[in-house]
């Protein structure tokens, strides 16, 4: 092995500062579609972004960071081309590319000897090209590693930001595993690029220094969601300037179709919350896919003091591994828990009614179903609606008060 100094934490340094920063990856169609997401990670407060082509090939994903860059002028922007490999990207890019990214550093710890990683060392020194390296180690769809530790200890003298990521696209790496590398790499710049999301970077903070996220943060494989990425922007700046208020536990909100009920409490117990001084962890959802909060009922909100660009920014989402994460599921009806339960047998003690939850039961003793039951306004006149929404009202308001007592 050609022993390199690779000072990767000087290089991370120069680029970010002490941080711990979120780079969102794109996942490229064409100019304008990655024009539109980068300018949504951007507004967020990204540190960065990541261009990915996995539906163009890498001289077209090339030319289109050149157009990135022209309209998002000073950003750090990197890309990642699949379709090359990594001697041949080290060869093409221009010096203004912020970064590099290769799911595959070839970094094989199995024996002494690194010819493949010497040669994309050899290919970068040539280049002349100064920026930063972000090389997968223990990445998805890769060769298993054998010996973590080993292969990071290795990786340190090839890559400047050394990359892991889950089994898969959009599941999230073991922390164990995560651990294992921190604790080899020393303070050696370490990334995560698979399933971050807002209600789970809690748990890798402490242990990653860049997280690249793309599924956790988008409303489809090609664009952002600017709420979601927004917010896990927020929690991670938050945590990383010492934010002394209190977070409640991570609460989702369950309805049929997440325009209605679940979403109107989600809004309402943060507003009440963060009134209240403290970080509220929530997120809501459907079992069906549905659409935004009617007119109606945003007017309803915004005279309660919530944001109505928030209001308006909400799409329906569905119910999935991301809200699977909180501490309660707090389903609308009885009939949902069990819905839930049948395909998410984990949830078991953290799904139970909202009323129930209100009334300070717990998921083995929860009220009834008739006694559960919050009925959903669609279908009523417009004074039926406006009572059903201060019923929610009142109920957020008693959801608030549990939260604040269970604070951590």
């Amino acid at each position: 092995m050609t022993i390199r100094n690779n000072p990767g934490r000087g290089r991370f340094k120069t680029a970010f500062g002490d941080l711990r920063v979120v780079l969102p990856v794109i996942h490229v169609e064409d100019a304008g579609q990655a024009q539109r997401n980068a300018t949504v990670a951007f507004e967020a407060g990204a540190d960065g972004v990541f261009l990915i082509n996995h539906a163009t090939d890498w001289r077209t994903l090339l030319e289109i960071s050149k157009k990135v860059r022209a309209a998002c002028p000073g950003r750090w922007i990197g890309v990642n081309c699949l379709d090359l490999h990594p001697t041949e990207v080290f060869r093409r890019v221009s010096e203004d590319i912020s970064g590099i990214w290769v799911d595959n550093a070839e970094i094989d710890e199995r024996t002494t000897a690194q010819p493949q990683a010497d040669r994309i060392a050899e290919a970068r020194e040539k280049s002349g090209w100064p920026g930063l390296y972000f090389g997968g180690v223990a990445f998805k769809y890769q060769r298993q590693v054998s010996d973590l530790a080993a292969a990071a200890r290795m990786a340190t003298s090839y890559i400047d930001v050394v990359t892991t990521s889950g089994p898969g696209t959009g599941q999230a790496a073991e922390r164990s595993k995560v651990a294992a590398l921190r604790q080899a790499l020393g303070d050696h710049p370490l990334a995560l690029a698979s399933g971050i999301t807002p209600e789970n970077v809690a748990q890798v903070f402490g242990l990653a220094d860049a997280f690249l996220v793309a599924t956790g943060v988008s409303t489809s494989f090609t664009e952002l969601d600017p709420v979601r990425t927004s917010e896990l922007i927020r929690r991670v700046k938050s945590r990383q300037q010492g934010d002394p208020r209190p977070e409640s536990p991570s609460v989702c909100f369950v309805c049929e179709w997440n325009e209605g009920r679940s979403v109107h409490l989600e809004l309402v117990v943060r507003h009440l919350l963060e009134a209240r001084g403290m970080r509220p962890d929530l997120r809501s959802a459907g079992l069906s896919q549905g659409g935004g909060v009617n007119r109606l009922r945003r007017d309803h909100l915004v005279a309660l003091g919530i944001d109505a660009e928030t209001i308006a920014a909400h799409r329906s989402r569905l119910f999935d591994m991301r809200c699977a994460d909180a501490d309660h599921v707090l389903v609308a009806e009885k009939p949902m828990a069990e819905r839930l339960l049948s395909r998410w047998p984990a949830l078991a003690g953290r799904v139970m009614t909202m009323r129930g939850f209100a009334m300070g039961r717990a998921a083995g003793n929860d009220l009834s179903a008739a006694e559960a039951h919050i009925e959903d306004a669609d279908g009523h006149p417009d004074d039926g609606k406006l009572r059903l929404y201060a019923e929610l009202d009142d109920l957020a308001a008693r959801i608030a008060d549990r939260l604040e007592r269970e604070r951590r």
